[in-house]
């Protein structure tokens, strides 16, 4: 399996790493645990065992993937060997970042995306593992290993992920639909639902700002748009033709959804999904876990007319190390990331293991995601402000109504004030 990934925009030299200040508007739940036992082979780190000085101190968002990682990786623990798990829900950027930069860091591995990998590449946060591997001979396989420009090494990736089409297809069935493959014959479909008695027939993930500006972006990239004035500034782009049509898209998906969801947390859209309520569901791959029942199916991401590609984009998630943190450190936390990888044989919500023999009849939907086309979602320190400022207008649009060429102004000024807060250039 190959790793998609451009980093065009991040061929950074240590030296002159631009220094900035980065905010994600968050809501933090947090929960960390300290684990004081050894099960897990620790020949690799003999070194450490006998020094007593190592500590692992792992970060990451709350997710099902996570939660096995960071739970198997505490089997490396020592008596004097600490095994630190916090994950929070949300990321307080400001928090992590002032942690990060602390000498040493308050984590020494962070579980990354690209909403964040290249935010702590521009923050200059994220130590080159290439002279951590070669000289503690840990190796992992060639296509998890994520480079800048194909010179560093800066994480080591695990899974992907896309955003899919899930089907009723009970619904489907009983009513002699056939699976859409664009957002134009999905409305169509959705309409003939309505008029039948299916009063909302489509679900997914309107509840999160973050979504939704993951939304925007999906439609607005598929349709050839340009979010920035150029690669290298920070200037948003978005206010034009293909902007508009990309609102006015969500907006007509939306009116099929039931307006309550907006307000829904993630379990409850689930819980609403498995009850069969809903005909069609535009979730994550990785959200299949919670959402499979007798009659669902899950999809290739849809097209639009006169677009390059499905809109969706792929996301990765891989570990990467803090740079302020000694060899010693550095070491253990790859040593507990790889026992990890190394265990997790299984994926039961769909993300595609990066691993050599992993295979999942069920992500085939999500493969095909990556065989028609679908791109990384940008990674970009300019594009991760983007998905976290602009969700609120976007939210306020498919609520309340408005003119599609305003919401993009407003969405260009919160942009821009968060731009100018933070000092981005």
């Amino acid at each position: 399996m190959v790793l998609k990934l451009t980093y065009d925009m991040y061929i950074l030299l240590e030296g002159s790493m631009i220094k900035t200040v980065y905010f994600l508007i968050i809501f933090s739940l947090l929960l960390t645990s300290k684990i004081s036992f050894a099960n897990c082979d620790l020949t690799q780190i003999a070194d450490l065992e006998r020094k007593k000085d190592g500590a692992v101190r792992l970060f990451a968002r709350m997710g099902t993937f996570e939660k096995n990682i960071l739970a198997k990786s505490s089997d490396c623990a020592l008596d004097d060997i600490i095994v630190d798990l916090t994950q929070q829900e949300t990321i307080e950027y400001f928090d992590f970042v002032n942690k990060m930069k602390l000498a040493p860091a308050r984590y020494t591995a962070y579980i990354a995306e690209n909403d964040t990998i290249g935010i702590l590449q521009y923050e200059g946060l994220a130590a080159p593992l290439d002279y951590y591997l070669q000289s503690n001979n840990i190796e992992f396989p060639a296509d998890q290993m994520l480079k800048l420009g194909g010179r560093n090494t800066i994480a080591v990736a695990y899974s992907q992920n896309t955003k899919q089409l899930y089907a009723n297809d009970e619904i489907i069935k009983s009513n002699n639909l056939t699976i859409p493959t664009t957002y134009e014959d999905l409305l169509g479909i959705l309409e003939q639902l309505k008029s039948s008695g299916v009063e909302f027939p489509v679900s997914g993930m309107f509840n999160n700002n973050r979504d939704l500006a993951i939304m925007f972006v999906n439609i607005y990239l598929s349709l050839g748009g340009e979010l920035f004035k150029d690669t290298e500034s920070p200037k948003i782009a978005i206010r034009n033709k293909i902007g508009i049509k990309a609102l006015e898209t969500m907006k007509a998906i939306a009116e099929y959804s039931n307006p309550e969801h907006f307000d829904a947390d993630t379990q409850a859209l689930e819980q609403n999904w498995k009850d069969g309520n809903a005909a069609f569901g535009l979730f994550w791959a990785s959200q299949y876990a919670g959402l499979e029942s007798d009659s669902t199916s899950i999809h290739g991401a849809l097209s639009l007319e006169g677009s390059n590609y499905p809109a969706s984009t792929i996301w990765f998630k891989g570990f990467t190390v803090a740079r302020y943190v000694v060899e010693s450190e550095a070491v253990a936390a790859m040593n507990a990331m790889k026992y990890s990888f190394d265990d997790q044989l299984s994926n039961s919500n769909l993300e595609l293991w990066i691993k050599d023999g992993f295979t999942d009849s069920k992500s085939s939907a999500l493969k095909a995601n990556i065989d028609n086309g679908v791109p990384d979602y940008p990674i970009s320190p300019y594009v991760s402000l983007l998905t976290e400022s602009v969700g609120g207008a976007i939210k306020e649009y498919l609520t309340d109504g408005g003119k599609a060429k305003s919401v993009l102004k407003q969405m260009e000024k919160d942009y821009t004030n968060l731009a100018k807060e933070l000092e981005y250039r």
